[in-house]
């Protein structure tokens, strides 16, 4: 399934250099595909000398450039973030342009974010997708869907006509819940359906 394909769906990913120490960028992020719009947090931590706990608000777009005619399109986002919102005064303190795959699983971004008074440069630096969530989860089946995850819910589809990123977010993280107990619904389903079958045989 592409990017393209969906309405609203939702993805982590992790901006790293592998330079030992150097500062990792975390990106929780709700993607709009109809308008090719994208909200969420980046978050930065760096855990040696000087230590870093950095997070912006953040919000931009992104295109689909077909770099190779044998290749799918590649997504060119681009963010921008601040401590509030994008309607907010608060002046920018996070720019990100990155180039990823299609599937918005891996690729390469350029940030810059502002910290004690001075901007601070990470150039060409990796994406990859955050799967830490998932590796508890390893040992389930696979699920039936490849990412992005679609969301059809009526709230979902209403939070994206608002454009309300709190909306979002929570949203987000309500329907991830339900995905992981995916598998509790259909135990639950299957049961509800032996017991109509039941039913309707014996008033047959």
């Amino acid at each position: 399934m592409s990017a393209s394909s969906v309405g609203l769906f939702h993805t982590r990913l992790i901006v790293a250099t592998p330079a030992v120490g150097a500062p990792v960028l975390h990106l929780d992020l709700v993607v709009q595909t109809p308008d090719k719009k994208v909200f969420g947090i980046a978050s930065i931590f760096q855990a040696t000398h000087p230590t870093l706990a950095f997070s912006a608000h953040v919000w931009g777009d992104y295109s689909q450039p077909k770099l190779d005619k044998s290749t799918e399109n590649h997504i060119a986002l681009t963010l921008a973030g601040s401590p509030g919102s994008a309607i907010s005064q608060i002046a920018e303190t996070f720019h990100l342009q990155g180039l990823l795959n299609a599937d918005w699983a891996q690729g390469f971004a350029s940030y810059s974010y502002y910290d004690n008074g001075v901007w601070h440069k990470v150039q060409h630096a990796t994406v990859t997708e955050d799967r830490r969530e998932s590796a508890s989860a390893s040992a389930a089946p696979p699920p039936h869907h490849q990412h992005p995850i679609p969301l059809y819910a009526a709230a979902l589809q209403q939070a994206r006509g608002g454009g309300n990123l709190a909306a979002l977010k929570s949203l987000a993280s309500q329907a991830e819940t339900q995905l992981e107990q995916e598998s509790k619904i259909r135990d639950g389903l299957s049961q509800l359906q032996a017991e109509i079958k039941r039913r309707e045989q014996q008033q047959g």
